[in-house]
């Protein structure tokens, strides 16, 4: 066998394949659009944030140009997550108290009463009240701690404004951090969600797909049954379905031509088979009668009598073999069979007696004789026992024990036939019911068959809508007759 011929092709399950090639083709533009939808977001965010800073230093610069003293620029710059602090050329500051300059957060001041316009910038003094302190830069002995950046959540931005001073601007970015954080959230639930919805979307879609498939299959499963004339008929062939449905017809056409021709072939041989063995029948029995005669005939001639007895056991064998031809066209024919009212017990006694009598060197027993009516052809069923006996008849040795047992299994009663002798081997249960085919140790010995028996036995078994069989026996050979028990049964 060729590689090709003997290669296995592939049949993964296309609705898997389908349904799972869409949906990670789906999920994975989902995790590119969350993806894309949480940076869009983001630097929209903070492009916002961006502009409400530099609006800020814009006012910031408006309001230093116009005078406009610390504590107002503070007043009015704070808010909205915005801490502001401003540091004057003279090292004034004014405004949160925990921003240093340059925007580094600083220690917090000591707890105590907040006093001057660093803690409330919209807060007045007395006229001619000294006021506190005003903060210069911290020196060398000041106890100030290490100035620390902002941390991840806020954003600084450090101007210097007209009048010379320092502005630091810190916003809180929390919010937007928060709001990214509410939306991946979201993007993820929707896309599990979206994933589900897929699924169901997907696989109702592919089934509807796949329904050619499926009616091919089915159209397959009807004429394996036995509708050889149903076709797909696409209406679309040019179509990849279309295409392989296309095929597919034109391959059961193919199938359909070649399957007439056998069967026309099968037809003419099974015609020639029946009329050449009607036609030999007639010279044959004229044959057999003739030698049938010499052999009657007194005569002191040893050798002429061997003659006329070699005659007529080739005569014989000869007529057996054309009967057995035409029995096998008519069984490949359909046979007809004329079923009556039959006591099975009575058939099986009579064709016991009748092995006895043609092997009285063997011990033929039977057992189940009580009387079994069956609706059958006892001209068939008697011809079906006659080849089991005599098969059995043929391989059994000397004072060897042929043993039929008859019983009735539920609708149908069984005949069974064994043997003592070689048993048959495995491999040759099932082949030993082919035409024409002898094991080999029935070769060495005067069978006086052709072959056939056991074939037409089963195929007059299965006309009855029954069957024949070889069971495995390691102590001889055992074939088991069913038949159906019909009306009779009853």
């Amino acid at each position: 066998m060729s590689g090709t011929a003997g290669s296995r092709t592939a049949t993964p399950s296309l609705r898997r394949r389908v349904t799972g090639s869409v949906l990670g083709l789906f999920a994975v533009l989902l995790v590119l659009v969350g993806v894309l939808v949480d940076v869009v977001l983001g630097a929209q965010l903070r492009r916002d944030l961006d502009t409400r800073l530099s609006d800020r230093v814009t006012q910031a610069e408006q309001l230093a140009q116009s005078g406009a003293a610390p504590p107002v620029l503070v007043s009015r710059l704070q808010g909205q997550d915005i801490r502001v602090r401003v540091v004057t050329a003279d090292g004034d500051s004014y405004g949160d108290p925990g921003l240093g300059p340059l925007g580094l957060s600083s220690s917090p001041p000591p707890p105590g009463p907040a006093a001057g316009p660093e803690a409330d910038p919209g807060a007045t003094r007395p006229s001619g009240a000294p006021g506190p302190p005003r903060p210069g830069p911290p020196g060398p002995d000041d106890d100030v701690g290490p100035p620390t950046p902002p941390d991840a959540t806020s954003s600084t931005v450090t101007r210097t404004l007209p009048d010379g001073s320092q502005l630091v601007l810190v916003a809180d970015t929390t919010a937007i951090t928060d709001v990214r954080t509410q939306l991946r959230a979201v993007l993820a639930v929707s896309a599990l969600v979206a994933l589900v919805l897929a699924l169901v979307a997907v696989a109702l879609t592919v089934r509807v797909a796949m329904r050619p498939l499926d009616r091919m299959t089915g159209l397959a499963r009807r004429i394996t049954a036995g509708d050889r004339g149903s076709r797909l008929r696409p209406d679309r062939p040019r179509t990849d379905l279309g295409a392989a449905a296309a095929s597919f017809d034109d391959m059961l056409d193919a199938l359909e031509d070649a399957e007439s021709r056998a069967r026309e072939s099968a037809d003419r041989t099974r015609r020639f088979l029946s009329d050449a063995a009607h036609e030999l029948r007639t010279p044959l029995a004229g044959i057999t009668a003739v030698a049938e005669t010499i052999g009657s005939r007194s005569t002191d001639d040893e050798r002429q009598q061997r003659r006329a007895a070699l005659l007529l056991r080739e005569t014989r064998q000869a007529a057996q073999l054309v009967s057995d031809m035409l029995d096998l066209a008519r069984i490949d024919g359909g046979l007809a069979l004329q079923r009556t009212g039959t006591d099975l017990a009575g058939l099986v006694a009579t064709e016991a007696d009748r092995t006895r009598v043609l092997a009285p060197a063997l011990d033929v027993a039977v057992t189940g004789t009580q009387p079994l009516p069956a609706y059958v052809d006892p001209v068939r069923v008697t011809q079906i026992l006659s080849n089991l006996l005599d098969n059995a008849r043929r391989h059994t040795p000397a004072d060897g024990t042929i043993t039929v047992t008859l019983e009735r299994a539920g609708d149908e009663a069984r005949v069974t036939v064994r043997n003592t002798g070689t048993p048959i081997a495995d491999a040759d249960r099932e082949r030993i019911f082919d035409r024409l085919v002898r094991l080999q140790d029935s070769r060495d010995r005067d069978s006086g068959g052709a072959g056939l028996g056991l074939s037409i036995a089963r195929g007059l078994a299965r006309a009855h809508g029954g069957d024949l069989i070889c069971p495995p026996d390691g102590d001889g050979a055992t074939f088991r007759l069913a038949v159906p028990l019909g009306a009779a049964s009853g």
